[in-house]
């Protein structure tokens, strides 16, 4: 056999060289939402990019990581480490597509929490954080948009906002991920959702599991059909272990908080929900809304599956439809120290507690509950106001609570059964000497239709400590220690949910 030239075999090796220098930057495959791969050169071996990176808004694929060279969040997101850091220095980092972590988007990913990998603002010389902002607004409506997109494992994005995504704010399809500390707002579909990362993937055993969703806030979310931005979204394929704690939604245009099952795909793995507050549900702070925004504070199921979801130490208020409601989910749902005031401002008949639609086999359990209403709510739709005639609806096991019954209370003490539909396990009326809450002024007025809110509040700042970011309402809401209700849970302790003071009681 001839030989070839000796020029022509070290062009090969040299092309062979170079190809395996190279690697993946992400372009997006609009009919998945998921990032496919294209070449770009790669320098996976440069010092700067071993430890934590640091990116900027400005930044290029080809500089180094450090503070002084940030590169573009790209780069870093290919790059980092496990264990190590993404600082992002201050500015507004703006995107028309997503910004995605996959299996074709990062070399190195984690496999263990020690392996932890931290996306967050870069930190001042005093050290306090710098303020970022993802902005998706160049984004059309569409349903693969999604602004950041988490389908891996472990990573913790923590201390920024985010604004005007196509689609969701935050998608979350991986593993034992911590997002903490968001303002997620102004998205086409819900704030944050949780939900499989690719439509092959069909058993729970696959869907997203053990990710904690901490003291984030979403707000004013909304689609062009009013029935798809919640706040939170944990449905239809979502897995185990999946906790919400110390998170606000308010003004989203369908509901705060959904946990949709659906027949097709089966029941959802079950979810904890605590610590967290839903109000003015139904409509934005603008004055969005549709026929089709549905308004409720805590969605906890749907089409008749059951699913054993927590809820404990929650408050909904001034939500356009019901507080807390099972839809349909026939249990059993635990429902623990929560409070739910004033709901129903636009569907007058609509509860505060929504807990028995499958009237023959739902079966929860309720302990130190307090429902609550001040005589009459006003339509932000109609502007009409109405006496508060709602009458709470709950079947199967409570104690120490007490629900509204039509311009009346009914309350529970010990454990027992309790059926709303049968009138000797309703409750026993009971009349308070006074109303529960030291304050009841909503710290946001409820905008009407096409109409703004009077009063717009940054509810992600006003409604925080300082320091640990969890939900600190002060007086608002908190139980009057001069009322009925201060010694009416188990053990004489006050009934509802106490998120006054900023600290989380276990």
């Amino acid at each position: 056999m001839r030989r070839k030239p000796l020029f022509l075999l070290l062009s090969l090796s040299l092309f062979v060289f170079a190809s395996c220098g190279q690697n993946s930057s992400v372009t997006e495959d609009s009919s998945s939402g998921i990032s496919v791969s294209a070449s770009t050169e790669s320098s996976s071996s440069d010092e700067g990019l071993t430890g934590d990176i640091y990116v900027s808004a400005k930044g290029l694929y080809t500089d180094i990581g450090t503070k002084d060279s940030p590169c573009n969040l790209t780069r870093a997101i290919e790059e980092l480490r496990p264990g190590k850091t993404i600082y992002m220095l201050a500015g507004t980092y703006s995107y028309s597509s997503t910004v995605a972590i996959n299996s074709a988007t990062e070399n190195h990913p984690a496999g263990s929490k020690e392996e932890m990998k931290t996306l967050m603002p870069a930190l001042n010389d005093d050290g306090s954080e710098q303020k970022v902002l993802f902005d998706f607004s160049a984004m059309p409506f569409y349903s693969s948009n999604r602004g950041l997109a988490f389908n891996s494992n472990y990573w913790h994005a923590k201390d920024f906002e985010v604004k005007g995504a196509g689609d969701n704010g935050v998608y979350i399809g991986g593993n034992h991920n911590v997002i903490e500390n968001l303002d997620i707002h102004d998205c086409q579909d819900t704030g944050l959702q949780l939900g499989r990362a690719s439509s092959a993937l069909n058993s729970i055993e696959l869907w997203p599991s053990y990710n904690t969703i901490l003291n984030v806030t979403s707000h004013d979310n909304h689609d062009p059909s009013g029935e798809d931005s919640d706040g939170f979204a944990c449905k239809l394929t979502t897995g185990v272990g999946n906790v919400f704690n110390g998170c606000i939604a308010y003004n989203n245009v369908d509901d705060g908080w959904d946990l949709y099952t659906k027949g097709e795909s089966g029941p959802i793995g079950p979810v904890t929900i605590e610590n967290c507050v839903s109000f003015n549900n139904g409509i934005t702070s603008q004055g969005v809304g549709t026929a089709n925004s549905d308004g409720n504070g805590f969605k906890l199921g749907g089409e008749n599956i059951p699913v054993q979801h927590i809820v404990k130490n929650c408050i909904a208020f001034n939500n356009l439809a019901t507080g807390f409601t099972d839809n349909s989910n026939p249990g059993t749902i635990r429902i623990e120290n929560c409070t739910s005031f004033n709901n129903g401002t636009r569907d007058l008949d609509a509860p505060n507690f929504d807990l028995c639609r499958d009237r023959d086999t739902s079966e929860n359990y309720y302990k130190n509950l307090l429902s609550y209403c001040s005589g009459t709510r006003t339509s932000p739709i109609t502007l009409s106001t109405a006496p508060a005639n709602s009458k709470d609806q709950y079947k199967g096991t409570v104690s120490y609570s007490v629900f509204y019954y039509g311009l009346s209370t009914l309350k529970f003490t010990d454990i027992q059964e309790c059926d709303y539909y049968v009138e000797s396990l309703r409750g026993t009326l009971f009349t308070p000497n006074k109303a529960p809450f030291i304050s009841s002024v909503s710290p946001q007025t409820q905008s009407s239709k096409n109409i703004p809110a009077t009063t717009i509040v940054d509810i992600h700042s006003a409604l925080r400590d300082k320091i640990t970011h969890n939900i600190k309402l002060g007086d608002f809401l908190k139980i009057d220690p001069t009322s009925d209700f201060a010694t009416m849970g188990e053990n004489s302790s006050c009934l509802g949910a106490d998120l006054s003071s900023g600290t989380y009681i276990e």
